[in-house]
């Protein structure tokens, strides 16, 4: 063979194998509206079978008040807040709980600290108020899930349960 054609040979493997190595945008694995009306199925479902009769936020939270606070206050942006917390998959596993770290959350609305669900949540919520919110993967930690390491924590579009105690507003 010639060393014209070794170097055509050469060029073309280059190409290719360069092409490969390019970065594209990577797309969602699925339809953002045809995942929200999945999930939405999945906690109706969820409710249904634990006969447990919850209210609907409009970003598509649900909830129940489990013991209700006092005054009118509810935390807005810019307001730091104080809560206890358990959090759990739904249909799964506890992933963290404040209690069982006999340490209270504290944190600024706004600031991005937590997941959007739970400043969602707790903007909601009335001084000494405990509630229970339902919240989908979109406004939690989505299709990536939660990792440390290598250890799933938190699976990809999963569902979360957490139930909240509104202890202070700052």
């Amino acid at each position: 063979m010639k060393l014209s054609n070794y170097i055509f040979l050469f060029s073309v493997l280059l190409i290719l194998f360069s092409s490969c190595n390019k970065k594209e945008a990577a797309e969602p694995l699925i339809d953002s509206a045809v995942q929200a009306e999945r999930e939405d199925k999945i906690i109706q479902q969820y409710l249904k079978e634990k006969n447990i009769t919850a209210q609907k936020t409009d970003l598509g939270i649900y909830y129940i008040v489990l013991a209700e606070g006092t005054g009118a206050v509810t935390p807005k942006t810019a307001d730091s807040v104080v809560i206890n917390y358990e959090g759990q998959v739904l249909y799964g596993r506890q992933f963290d709980s404040s209690y069982e770290k006999s340490n209270p959350l504290a944190f600024r609305i706004g600031k991005r600290t937590v997941v959007i669900g739970f400043e969602e949540a707790v903007k909601q919520m009335k001084v000494g108020e405990k509630t229970r919110f339902f919240i989908p993967s979109r406004y939690v930690y989505g299709q990536g899930g939660r990792f440390e390491g290598t250890r799933e924590i938190i699976p990809p579009f999963a569902t979360l349960i957490f139930e909240i105690k509104l202890e202070k507003i700052l």
